[in-house]
């Protein structure tokens, strides 16, 4: 049996996770191209996703621990 929060929160980080990809491929290929402040503003929107990347990896963690599924 499967677990429909565990399949939710997994998906989520899935997807978080791949737009924090895409932005750091994206921060990586406009280093030396963007001013300083759209490059700022660039590597603010990345760390934040990052943030979220870590939030949606212990949702996951802590229900997988909690529910034991």
């Amino acid at each position: 049996m499967v677990c429909d929060e565990k399949r939710r929160l997994l998906q989520a980080y899935e997807h978080i996770t791949q737009k924090y990809s895409s932005a750091v491929t994206e921060l990586n290929e406009m280093m030396g191209r963007l001013s300083k402040a759209d490059y700022d503003a660039l590597y603010r929107k990345t760390e934040a996703l990052r943030h979220d990347v870590a939030s949606a990896q212990s949702d996951l963690q802590v229900h997988v621990t909690g529910h034991r599924c």
